[in-house]
């Protein structure tokens, strides 16, 4: 796999600016935190034994319990095998919790973003072996339409509300990034209800503003203009067949992007405790290519292979729901039913493009379903009661039984072999009974668990890699793109690293030392990591400054070199050297082709103006900054100052600030009128300051710096460009 190597860091305390030494290294010293509780229904595959969790219900649709071992077939490749155990895991039922919302009438949306959300008592702390259900509930940013995804939102605080109970441990992730849609595990409602306030429409889907493209031949397939190119008289500017085999690869990119992030949640959610099981919300992909005789697509199918497979082995069931609802796939208000410029009717290209309509929603929904059914789960299409599937979902996340069988000889493929798939059935003797559970393993046997504690890199990994932030250490990341003619493209990554929980022991010179490993990681759209470095400090301190540390924090820098311009995902971890204590956290970034000559600003770098900040530069190339900048959180009545650079501008750009608390806005600064300077159009510098208000309420707000500018090729048209940063106001 290809790397790019990240640039070292540095370390910056309250007193001042120390450089980072040291390497993670296999062996090195330190305690483990404790292990997380195994679950004991993990679907395990191993030479002696192969155990497989399955729902038994009766007629009426209700679980059986008391089943033994002699009251199971089991099948592989349709050979009867030997069952050696059955083993019944109860969900303990209960009423859903009643959030302080739920006297909102129905098929209204609750906000949770202010005042008009009503104060809730926070969860009392539930311990692991009291979760019954762990669930996650992906929103798929790259496969939502914006007509969707208002739905969408609507009916995930409903399904907060109604559905969830006490013991439920929940998480809102998206497919499209790491940032504010990973969220940790939470019991509180309140959490979820944030994050789901916090979800975007995605620029990036691979839909548009409806779940299907809109009928408009001449537009699609010329650029624009009339039959005979832009200006008229020439070729068109794109063959058709050209255009569906494009259209067709980023589709296909996007579906494995958005199965890439969902293996990520499954290896996150491996080791949690409960019955598990997540949720895909979605407009579907498409399984087959239909530019090609209707094959599987390869990259597709290969995602989806791995996700299966990591899903059986992990013990978690998927299910998908269609959030386009119930769709005729028949004509739209945005199509185009007008004459051709010669006069003739397109009643050819209307009922082939309504034809193409209903095979992409088929294609779309087969894909959906295949995955939730090989996995043990359902897919929930063509309902308009969205809130209402994720119900249905979450019954069926229910009392259960973990079966164990022996394999027979060569199921699993010795070292050197290529494995095969085997397809698994179970019935129940019982005549009347219902089985349901996953189709299908991979021969290729889990490595044993190791005893003992895992060595410090393999903690830094996990941490790092799951979606769900390790919190022993508060960790916060903000990353700022930039570029530079001698650097080229890269993210700057802020670490803010809470003091607290680090141990200070006491070294030779008298000084405080404390040690800690730094570990990041750079994945792509598809999930793939194309970027990764272990690195890390020590720093011996006076007593005082050691407790300047512990108040303040400490704020850590890296440069991350980006070779190409994208959507990535940036995952950083901490490990304490001495406790073994671990940190996570995650942004999702979009970088710009700015050396290709994208219109594009940099990240905003966001300071109080007081004492410490003074005399810094204002050019987000050349920064330093205090524990407390990394940190974001800043009192009311603070005075702001931000700075930002603006790339390829060429002409004046007009540049509006705003700052949001949720989707309310709640300052708005009049536009500034920025002129590049002479020999700088490329590459220039701006900045400038707002002050808190004294009552601003407590929370998370985003600074946002929308940039227009006209368009020196295009008469009449502008290109805008936008970056937002995120802080506390406590």
């Amino acid at each position: 796999m290809n790397s790019t190597r990240l640039a070292a860091g540095s370390l910056v305390l309250a007193s001042g600016l120390l450089s980072s030494t040291g390497v993670i290294r296999a062996g090195q010293s330190g305690s483990a935190p404790p292990q997380a509780t195994q679950d004991a229904a993990r679907f395990r595959v191993g030479v002696d034994a192969v155990r497989i969790d399955a729902v038994v219900t009766d007629r009426d649709g209700r679980t059986v319990p008391n089943l033994t071992a002699n009251d199971f077939e089991v099948r592989q490749d349709g050979r009867l095998q030997r069952v050696t155990f059955a083993q019944y895991m109860p969900v303990a039922s209960g009423a859903p919790a009643i959030a302080a919302t739920a006297a909102v009438p129905a098929g209204t949306a609750p906000r949770h973003d202010g005042p008009l959300f009503p104060a809730a008592e926070t969860p009392a702390p539930v311990r692991p072996d009291e979760i019954q259900r762990t669930l996650a509930v992906v929103v798929d940013d790259l496969g939502l339409s914006f007509e969707s995804f208002q739905g969408m939102q609507r009916a995930l605080h409903a399904f907060v509300d109604r559905e969830l109970r006490p013991a439920d441990l929940v998480a809102v992730v998206r497919t499209g990034g790491a940032g504010g849609g990973l969220q940790p595990f939470t019991t509180d409602h309140r959490v979820l209800h944030a994050v789901i306030d916090g979800l975007r429409w995605n620029g990036q889907s691979r839909n548009g503003a409806e779940p299907y493209d809109a009928l408009n031949q001449w537009k699609t397939f010329s650029g624009g203009g009339p039959p005979g190119g832009a200006a008229g008289g020439g070729p068109p500017l794109m063959d058709p067949d050209d255009f569906a085999k494009v259209n067709q690869l980023r589709r296909s990119s996007s579906a494995a992007g958005t199965l890439g992030a969902l293996n990520l949640v499954v290896r996150g959610t491996r080791d949690l405790p409960g019955r598990k099981a997540i949720i895909l919300v979605s407009e579907g992909f498409q399984f087959l290519d239909p530019t090609d005789t209707r094959l599987p697509d390869s990259r597709v199918r290969a995602a989806l292979d791995r996700v299966i497979d990591q899903a059986t082995r992990a013990g978690v069931v998927i299910y998908s729901l269609d959030a386009r609802g119930l769709q005729t796939a028949g004509l739209l208000a945005s199509d185009n039913l007008k004459s051709k410029p010669d006069g003739e009717l397109m009643e050819t290209e209307i009922r082939m493009h309504a034809g193409q309509r209903t095979a992409f929603n088929r294609d779309t929904q087969e894909g959906m379903a295949y995955l939730a059914e090989q996995t043990g789960g359902f897919a929930v299409l063509n309902s308009n009661d969205i809130a209402g599937g994720l119900g249905r979902i979450t019954d069926d996340v229910r009392d259960y039984y973990v079966i164990g069988y022996s394999p027979t000889d060569g199921t699993f493929a010795r070292p050197g072999e290529k494995p095969s798939l085997h397809k698994i059935s179970i019935k129940a003797k019982q005549p009347g009974l219902h089985v349901k559970t996953r189709k299908e393993f991979l021969g290729v046997s889990d490595p044993p668990d190791i005893a003992g504690p895992s060595t410090p890199a393999q903690q830094l990994i996990h941490a790092a890699t799951s979606p769900f932030a390790a919190t022993d250490i508060a960790l916060r990341a903000t990353t700022l793109p930039g570029y530079s003619p001698e650097k080229g493209t890269f993210v700057r990554a802020l670490l803010h690293i809470d003091a607290r929980p680090l141990t200070f022991v006491d070294s030779e010179d008298g000084k405080k030392t404390a040690s800690v490993d730094v570990l990041g990681m750079v994945f792509d759209e598809d999930g793939t990591e194309v970027a990764h470095l272990t690195t890390g400090f020590s720093m011996g301190l006076t007593s005082e400054a050691a407790q300047a540390a512990v108040g303040d924090g400490l704020a850590y820098m890296l440069r991350i070199p980006i070779p190409h311009a994208g959507a990535y995902q940036v995952r950083f971890a901490v490990r304490d050297q001495h406790s073994g204590l671990t940190g996570s956290a995650g942004e999702f970034v979009e970088v710009s082709d700015v050396a290709g000559g994208a219109f594009a600003l940099s990240g905003i770098v966001l300071r109080s103006e007081d004492s410490r900040a003074a005399g810094q530069s204002n050019v987000p190339d050349d920064i330093s900054v205090s524990p407390v900048q990394a940190l974001g959180v800043y009192e009311r009545g603070t005075r702001l100052s931000y700075a930002y650079e603006i790339y390829n501008a060429v002409t004046p750009v007009q540049a509006a600030t705003t700052i949001w608390r949720g989707s309310e806005r709640i300052l708005a600064v009049p536009p500034d009128t920025l002129v590049p300077p002479p020999g700088n159009e490329r590459r220039f510098a701006a900045a400038g300051g707002v002050r808190l208000g004294d009552k601003l309420p407590a929370g998370r707000y985003v600074l946002q710096i929308a940039a227009t500018k006209a368009d020196p090729q295009r008469k009449g048209r502008s290109s805008t460009a936008v970056q937002r940063v995120a802080f506390d106001v406590r």
